[in-house]
């Protein structure tokens, strides 16, 4: 339900599905048979919104990330069944939840829309008089059942997380056996049939194109640049001491056992060690590889180790370190000009009107006010009022669908949990087609929930068409009445303009080394994105009013900065129509590759308009020179030339203050 509430995720493999959706169904049973009257719509929904957050594709705290939703899912329901009898009272807490799940947008949508998620528990809360056991029994079924889930994947976790894990077992032991083979004097070059399972197991092979953040991409890099590291060291003299040290860490890194954990750092100690006693100490290339090494360690352990008690990942350090660095963010965002602030007011403010309507007004279902305005707001800066129509459309698509059939059957409750539960199902394929596909399988899943609470199911349709045609009208006057900054408007645009620009870059150099399908209408495709990006970013401008010479010199800068990018993809492109696309060798393809992925950058979240890692970029660019320089074809010099320069424009936006330093 969270992933589904706006944000795509690769469909996990359906066994592991079906175990989710198994778990959902359990606890449905569980909270019709032995739990408080009207229960199953919060705990069926708590456990949904559990395991779309136990299935996203992160290989990184996945455990704990279910825990605290699950809890976060329980502590809505609660306070819903607490204030929902006192109309005064719920619309007041309904409001103020809903600005504070609104917040969590600026730690990025998953965030975001976990948050959000909470709110539609709340919101559905049935208004009957508080007792012991529809509050604090709800409460306790509702984190059950997401800890249920949680111990679901825990148990069982999906095919490709396993596949992960013994790639990334596979590949550091293919490493160390390398390290100690070099260490003996054996100069034959690295075994790389391990690193490019790794990298298939990691990369989606769907032909799904998405952005991924650098950590999940330092997963499979990190193992590559050890590789090339070892043999750059190798080539030096005395460099035995430092090999055998790095043999003795990937090793342990490699080793899944709990025991590995003090083994690494102990091997990582004399690898250190080794580095400063070793002639070569202080050079570029065993620095390189200590650091490597250091950063393997680092994201190997206390991940992808079944064999750890999830307690004790729980009390890791860094994980208090996570949550105080995510609550000094926020914090942060409480400012006027922040998109992710204004949101959260019109959000709070939409749900707290749709919530007065369901209670003061004579609007049958008037609780598909608020649900629709939770369905339908974004903090979008793109095509805001096009997707919000989009989505609300979907939404009345989907309950008309659902209503309709419910009315046709007149079910039992059982009959519409189960429908409930196959409707979650849909929407994890639906998330592979589109937000419209996803909205509307959302908005009747929404319905069976409810339905399955005991909620009449007789009523016409037309009147649950009429609350959420309410709630979507609520929703993009929210928009009207409360628009974002200008300037911070226009920073969101610019981004959106440097990323499509960055997509058609990109799709130019992979067509370099890789065969793309109908590689005329990928490009055409890719530069219409971006025309109609700058097409926006110019309205955008235009509507600005640029009075500032600091915000107009940085105009300039950027206009120009792009312009010179598109020349460069416009020369690539030339190039490559001439047919004297690269037949680069694999390292200069994975070269190729890595720095793509650098130029595709981290996924904009709405409190941080999109950016290009230049550290990231930098090195990829360099290590992408090193393997042209083996190469003496004119496509794969024009290649590197022409990236080069995107490399130089790309760094002369980055050190430019941006519009929203103008303020």
């Amino acid at each position: 339900m969270i992933k589904g509430l706006g944000v795509r995720l690769s469909l996990p493999d359906v066994a592991a599905v079906l175990r989710s959706l198994l778990a959902i169904a359990v606890m449905a049973v569980v909270a019709m048979q032995w739990g408080p009257a009207g229960s199953v719509t919060a705990v069926a929904g708590a456990a949904a919104i559990a395991a779309a957050t136990a299935l996203q594709d992160d290989p990184r705290g996945r455990i704990p990330l279910v825990v605290g939703v699950s809890f976060l899912m329980g502590s809505a329901v609660l306070v819903g069944a607490l204030t929902s009898a006192y109309s005064p009272v719920f619309i007041v807490v309904a409001g103020l939840w809903c600005f504070g799940a609104a917040m969590p947008w600026a730690l990025g949508a998953t965030a975001g829309l976990i948050a959000t998620a909470s709110g539609v528990l709340l919101v559905t809360a049935a208004p009957d008089p508080p007792t012991w056991s529809s509050t604090v029994g709800t409460c306790a079924l509702a984190v059950a059942a997401g800890l249920l889930q949680a111990a679901v994947i825990a148990v069982r976790p999906p095919r490709r997380w396993r596949d992960q894990r013994d790639a990334l077992a596979v590949a550091y032991s293919s490493l160390a056996a390398d390290a100690r083979r070099l260490a003996d004097g054996d100069l034959r070059p690295v075994d790389t049939r391990p690193l490019v399972a790794l990298r298939e197991a990691f990369v989606l092979t769907d032909g799904q194109t998405r952005r991924r953040p650098a950590e999940y991409r330092s997963w499979y890099a990190v193992p590559e640049r050890i590789g090339s590291a070892l043999t750059d060291v190798a080539a030096r003299q005395g460099s035995t001491g430092v090999l055998a040290a790095a043999a003795e860490t990937l090793e342990a890194v490699a080793d899944p056992r709990r025991g590995a954990r003090a083994d690494a750092d102990a091997a990582i100690r004399r690898l250190d060690k080794a580095a400063a006693e070793s002639p070569e100490g202080d050079s570029t290339a065993v620095a390189r590889l200590c650091t490597q090494v250091h950063e393997a360690v680092a994201y190997r352990l206390g991940d992808f180790l079944p064999s750890t008690p999830e307690v004790v990942r729980i009390r890791r350090p860094e994980l208090r370190t996570s949550v105080r660095s995510s609550a000094a963010l926020i914090r942060s965002h409480l400012d006027r000009h922040s998109p992710v602030l204004r949101h959260a007011v019109r959000l709070g403010t939409a749900v707290a009107v749709g919530c007065a309507f369901e209670r003061y007004t004579d609007v049958a279902h008037g609780y598909w006010v608020a649900l629709a305005v939770l369905l339908v707001l974004r903090p979008e800066t793109a095509h805001t009022y096009t997707r919000c129509v989009g989505r609300l459309g979907a939404t009345l698509v989907g309950i008309a669908v659902a209503a309709g059939l419910l009315f046709v059957l007149d079910p039992v409750p059982l009959v519409s949990t189960l429908l409930a539960v196959v409707s979650v199902g849909i929407a994890f394929a639906a998330a592979e087609v589109g937000y419209l596909a996803l909205s509307a399988t959302l908005a009747a899943t929404v319905v069976f929930l409810i339905a399955a609470g005991g909620h009449t199911a007789t009523t016409p349709v037309s009147a649950q068409l009429v609350g959420a045609l309410l709630g979507g009208g609520l929703a993009v006057l929210a928009h009207v009445l409360l628009p974002d900054d200008v300037l911070t408007r226009l920073a969101q645009r610019a981004g959106e303009l440097l990323k499509t620009e960055i997509d058609y870059a990109a799709m130019v150099i992979k067509a370099y080394v890789q065969q793309v399908d109908h590689p005329t209408d990928a490009l055409s495709a890719a530069w219409q994105r971006a025309f109609r990006a700058r097409a926006a970013f110019e309205a955008a401008a235009g509507a600005s009013r640029l009075q500032s010479r600091d915000l107009r010199h940085w105009l300039r800068s950027y206009r120009t900065a792009l312009n010179a990018i598109t020349g460069s993809c416009a020369a690539l492109e030339d190039n490559l129509r001439d047919g004297h696309s690269a037949v680069p060798d694999h390292d200069f393809a994975l070269a190729v590759d890595e720095y793509v992925e650098s130029l595709c950058g981290n996924p904009p979240t709405p409190a941080r308009p999109w950016t290009v890692d230049m550290a990231e970029l930098t090195a990829a660019g360099q290590r992408l020179r090193d393997a042209a320089s083996r190469h003496e074809a004119g496509a794969t010099r024009v290649l590197v030339a022409e990236i080069w320069a995107i490399s130089r424009n790309l760094t002369a936006l980055a050190v430019t203050p941006g519009p929203t330093a103008a303020r």
